[in-house]
């Protein structure tokens, strides 16, 4: 798996070729990587430059220090992708695991923002994940559990974001719901968000404690260094600037049944 192939082919050039002017609109510090589904798309490429690096690399730390068990032989496991932005967490499970889980996978992404698609689509095609089945899907409504031996919810830097509306939130709460419904195995979920006192994720929690499907939930607390976008070698290679500071991450992993 080539994820600094994948960043010069599908965002790196897209990102030289944006205007200096729409560079300068979309780092805005007001912004600090918030991001509504009508947003410019150069919002949405300037936040996978900035920002996809390092929030992979929290997934892939969260997710491994999790209690959640990978796929063993024989499994299938579906994982549903929630505010995916351009396949984070797909890079993050390519990381995470080896070539033999990552063919028992079935990764669904899902993202309101069109650019985020566009480019998720493009890093799903050049990433080489292996991963038995990957795609963006265009509604939380589609999805078919029938087949699903294990289910795995993801929520990667999305569940903090202005945007999220309480629609949203009922939309996932509903699907989490009848997946619990319909699947055999205890559902998991696992939610990394910034380090700010509330958020949808919180509310997501009461919805689903008052529905009485939330069994256990495990705090994870992981610190990673910060790595950002650095100059390009003359090779082409990607330089990623390692920074001294590091993510303080709040996580949570979810146990849900009936």
């Amino acid at each position: 798996m080539d994820y600094d192939s994948t960043f010069a082919k599908v965002i790196l050039r897209r990102w030289n070729e944006t205007s200096d002017g729409q560079r300068r609109e979309a780092e805005s510090s007001n912004r600090q990587g918030q991001l509504a589904p009508d947003d410019p798309d150069s919002y949405a490429l300037c936040d996978s430059y900035s920002y996809q690096r390092g929030h992979a690399d929290v997934f892939r730390e969260v997710y491994k220090e999790s209690s959640h068990s990978p796929p063993r032989k024989g499994e299938r496991l579906m994982v549903i992708d929630i505010g995916a932005g351009a396949a984070t967490v797909a890079v993050a499970l390519g990381e995470a695991l080896g070539r033999s889980k990552r063919q028992r996978v079935d990764y669904l992404a899902f993202d309101p923002h069109r650019m985020m698609r566009r480019l998720g689509r493009k890093v799903l095609k050049h990433l080489g994940a292996g991963f038995r089945s990957a795609k963006y899907i265009r509604s939380l409504e589609d999805i078919d559990f029938t087949s699903t031996d294990r289910l795995l919810f993801t929520f990667s830097y999305v569940a903090h974001q202005r945007a999220v509306r309480s629609s949203d939130l009922d939309s996932w709460a509903s699907l989490i719901k009848r997946a619990v419904d319909e699947v055999d195995r205890d559902v998991e979920l696992i939610c990394t968000t910034a380090n700010i006192s509330g958020g949808a994720h919180l509310r997501l929690r009461q919805t689903l404690r008052q529905v009485k499907i939330l069994k256990e939930q495990h705090p994870i607390d992981v610190q990673v260094r910060r790595r950002f976008p650095g100059p390009t070698h003359s090779d082409g290679r990607i330089c990623w600037d390692e920074q001294p500071d590091r993510w303080v991450v709040q996580a949570e992993h979810w146990v849900l049944s009936t």
